[in-house]
């Protein structure tokens, strides 16, 4: 890969992210600078922060992809899973950990060693509707009601998600 392309990113929809970000920091500097040195300087602290967790998790990606055979997978997650790798993946998607810096390579990984397509979305359903990480600040803000009205919606949205996209696929 060539600088230009680490800078500006290798596809199109990362190249429009980083330009609009550069415009906008370069209106900022001439606007409004103290706000564009806060604005870098939090930008890179919270880099920084993310860095190891993002590291962690392609680390995990990869390891999952060395060290778990193909055949697993597709015993586990594959076509011949069927509803049972559904519910499982949904399952398990809600309960991955961190962002989806940490949580989309894993999945990735999975997909690419022959998980099918419904235990994917099934699994990004289930992290993004269940994602049992968040129970506990569901508590503290909104109570045991409101959360427990989401987890129960939540679990059959994220297996009839995958079940459709099972049937359809």
């Amino acid at each position: 890969m060539n600088i230009l392309g680490f800078i500006l990113g290798r596809s199109w929809p990362q190249r429009i992210i980083v330009l609009v970000a550069v415009g906008l920091y370069i209106y900022l500097g001439f606007t409004r600078p103290e706000l564009a040195k806060k604005g870098i300087t939090s930008s890179f602290r919270t880099f920084g922060g993310l860095l190891t967790l993002i590291f962690a998790a392609l680390m995990i990606s990869k390891a999952i992809d060395l060290l778990l055979p193909a055949d697993t997978i597709m015993d586990w997650f594959g076509e011949e899973a069927g509803i049972k790798g559904v519910v499982t993946g949904g399952l398990l998607g809600g309960l991955l950990q961190g962002g989806p810096y940490a949580v989309y390579p894993i999945i990735k990984s999975l997909y690419d060693k022959g998980a099918h397509i419904s235990v994917v979305i099934a699994m990004l359903m289930g992290y993004g509707a269940i994602g049992l990480a968040r129970v506990p600040y569901g508590l503290v803000f909104l109570g045991p009601e409101i959360v427990g009205l989401r987890l129960l919606i939540a679990v059959p949205l994220t297996i009839i998600s995958g079940i459709i996209i099972f049937l359809i696929f």
